[in-house]
């Protein structure tokens, strides 16, 4: 669309006007005109105003405080799709406003639902070149908001690459709002590596760490902490997270608070009770039910020597027919029941028959044997395994050790609440401690 010929004459006027007071005026006056007219109008009208300024027809102090009024006046813009169109064209002619202008299109990208291509558009910006001193808090800001594009995205590669970056800068960040960030964001990543027990144990001190949260984020934090430890391979660090979670008085209110309290218990659970979370897994996990495989790991990453046999009939595994989509977190259940199961089993008997245990754990005799074997090989299971006569032998714990190690537990983990308290209300006396 060609812009009408009193615009046309007005923009000729203030591009060779030679006083900045009164071009940076005329051009303030002629963008008031704006109103009401067509994207594609103003469109046009922006592409030869940009066009002007990096030939160079307009005086260097006249061009940078028009600029300024330009991108402010798009940034105000209630249309996405006109911003972004009117940013690229800037971006592709405005080099001296390369940064500003990528910020900006980027913001206007994520509204828009464009997330790949805000992070692309991040991404460009020069933040390691050289050329020009960025804060710790902007390059801060910048990299963890791609970071968190592709964890939305559901690309947990790239997302690694970025947070990388960040975590190299984090360490001289005061900003609390900004640690807090970027820790939830490593917790986010973990959950996509399928790194349960340590997003689980992030969680936890997400909910704690902040005062200034609001309460309904504090418990957002803890509920994913208490699916992660549910998702999580059975063992020592697992048992002591359940422990933590447990004695907080806050889970209670929770959904899951009932599995947590038999898994705490050591107690026997049914294939269909973590299965009674699926909408709560669907709503932190989408990418086990939807996106099937991430980029990162097979289905299940490595946690139980069942994941192999997790989708191989009549090895405690699920039909050919299941669709696709649905079996990572179909595979990580059926390995968190029955490593829970074996480990409740340990305490229950101090001997059983390979066989019975595999009907106790809803599984074959062979795998019951191989998912045991694993548990003893890592140390997450005191048993010996006599395949001659095809039994099992558990070993019990000194109830006495046992006893002293919860409290030492309980102990680490109150001190631990006491200094990370201490860490958000004073950072700055931290800081100074290098502690």
């Amino acid at each position: 669309m060609d812009i009408s010929e009193d615009i046309n004459s007005e923009l000729d006027a203030i591009i060779t006007e030679k006083v900045p007071l009164e071009a940076v005026a005329r051009f303030g006056r002629l963008l008031k005109t704006f109103e009401g007219k067509p994207e594609e109008f103003i469109l046009h009208a922006i592409s030869k105003i940009s066009n002007a300024i990096s030939q160079d027809a307009v005086t260097v102090i006249s061009a940078r405080q028009i600029c300024g009024e330009l991108i402010t006046y798009i940034d105000k813009s209630p249309s996405d799709q006109m911003a972004i169109s009117a940013f690229q064209i800037l971006l592709s002619r405005m080099q001296s406003r390369l940064t500003e202008l990528r910020d900006l299109l980027a913001k206007r990208l994520s509204n828009s639902g464009d997330l790949r291509e805000a992070a692309v558009v991040l991404s460009g910006i020069p933040l390691e070149s050289g050329q020009r001193s960025y804060s710790v808090l902007y390059k801060l800001d910048v990299y963890l908001r791609i970071v968190e594009c592709y964890l939305t995205l559901g690309c947990p590669t790239q997302a690694e690459l970025y947070i990388n970056r960040a975590s190299l800068l984090q360490t001289e960040c005061q900003d609390q709002h900004m640690i807090m960030r970027f820790k939830s964001a490593y917790a986010r990543l973990l959950d996509f590596k399928q790194k349960f027990l340590e997003a689980g144990q992030r969680y936890a001190e997400l909910s704690i760490r902040f005062p200034w949260l609001k309460e309904s984020e504090k418990m957002a934090f803890l509920e994913r902490a208490l699916l992660s430890a549910l998702l999580a391979g059975v063992g020592q660090q697992r048992a002591r997270l359940l422990t933590t979670l447990y004695k907080d008085e806050r889970c209670q209110s929770l959904q899951a608070y009932p599995i947590l309290e038999k898994m705490y218990m050591r107690r026997l659970i049914s294939r269909n009770c973590l299965q009674s979370l699926e909408p709560l897994f669907i709503k932190y996990y989408p990418q086990l039910f939807f996106g099937g495989k991430t980029e990162e790991t097979s289905p299940i990453d490595a946690e139980g020597p069942d994941a192999a046999e997790a989708t191989t009939p009549g090895a405690g595994g699920e039909a050919p027919n299941t669709p696709a989509s649905v079996r990572p977190i179909q595979n990580i259940l059926e390995r968190v029941t029955v490593e829970h199961n074996m480990l409740a089993a340990s305490l229950i008997y101090n001997n059983i028959s390979l066989s019975n245990l595999g009907e106790l754990l809803e599984v074959d005799a062979s795998r019951a044997e191989k998912v045991a074997a694993h548990m003893i090989g890592e140390g997450r299971l005191v048993a010996q395994i006599d395949q001659i006569d095809g039994f099992i032998h558990f070993e019990k714990q000194n109830a006495t050790v046992a006893s002293l190690s919860s409290q030492i537990e309980s102990l680490c983990a109150s001190v631990n609440r006491i200094v990370e308290g201490i860490e958000a209300d004073h950072p700055t006396w931290v800081a100074a401690q290098h502690i």
